[in-house]
């Protein structure tokens, strides 16, 4: 082992004896408390027709849902490439996501969900406006993201993203089987009052924000870096500035009064609408691990 990486693994020990003494709930992880959400949506109401948004490789809140799950669960992901890695489900999507438009039908689906995909869209605008779009009257989205104001975010706007996942490789290569970190990130409208006026544009109602502050684990490569971002995190975290939240999960719901299509009529359209545009798409009865 190199000096700089002896040096590297010491200060990420006493980083890691640091944190091993914060508060359970301030230390949060934004996928667990994401994966957990969505599977609590799906308990709930099995028979949900699901719209995954940049479901490649894997749909994290699967194992959580109770079988039988009778749900349709659609993956939806920009890249054909990583969409053939997600071996859970058979339902897949090449489409933008903040094109004009999802491939469906205006109220087809009950529940739209993402994870580590909006600070990816170029324009959140259009992104949240399809979302409005394709959910039923009452239907529900929950999307999990990174904060724009956060310091690791505003490195990784100011860094290329070719930089900034070969320093996390090298710096966290525990993290390399994520694989969901380095692709080119815009942060658009990625911060409390933003979304919150999207969610008020598009007619979203009973909203709720769960805010997370926690980034410093980003720099625990460097023990007195790793508690002055802590320092921060915990101002940020007890004057409750939601701009500045380094993680964000917001879930809303649609306005009911608006006209209902039936989950028949949404899968028989989907059928049509795949075939007349060339979609990526494999039919099944039900998404399992």
């Amino acid at each position: 082992m190199s000096l700089l990486a002896r040096f590297i693994a010491a200060n990420q020990r006493l980083s890691q004896a640091t944190e091993n003494r914060l508060p359970v709930l301030f230390k949060r992880h934004i996928q667990t408390l994401y994966k957990y959400e969505v599977a609590d949506l799906l308990n709930c109401r099995p028979g949900q027709i699901v719209l995954d948004v940049g479901g490649g490789k894997e749909c994290p809140f699967l194992p959580f849902v109770d079988p039988p799950c009778g749900n349709l669960i659609m993956a939806l992901d920009l890249s054909d490439e990583e969409l053939r890695h997600n071996r859970q489900l058979d339902h897949k999507i090449v489409a933008d996501a903040a094109a004009h438009g999802f491939p469906f039908r205006d109220g087809s689906a009950d529940l739209v969900v993402s994870r580590a995909v909006v600070e990816h869209i170029r324009d959140n605008a259009a992104f949240f406006r399809n979302c409005a779009r394709v959910l039923r009257p009452g239907g529900i989205m929950v999307h999990a993201f990174s904060g724009r104001f956060a310091p690791f975010a505003l490195m990784n706007q100011l860094l290329p993203s070719r930089l900034t996942r070969r320093m996390i490789d090298y710096l966290h290569p525990e993290w390399h089987e994520e694989g969901n970190y380095g692709f080119l990130a815009f942060y658009d409208r990625c911060y409390f009052s933003a979304i919150k006026a999207l969610l008020d544009r598009n007619g979203f109602t009973n909203a709720r924000f769960n805010f997370l502050y926690y980034q410093s684990i980003y720099f625990n490569f460097f023990y007195p870096l790793f508690m002055l971002m802590l320092a921060y995190d915990l101002i940020a975290s007890m004057l409750g500035i939601r701009n500045l939240a380094s993680g964000i999960i917001v879930t809303a719901e649609t306005d009911t009064s608006a006209r209902v299509i039936s989950a028949t009529a949404a899968a028989e359209l989907l059928d049509r609408q795949v075939a007349s545009t060339g979609c990526s798409f494999r039919r099944s009865n039900c998404a399992t691990t």
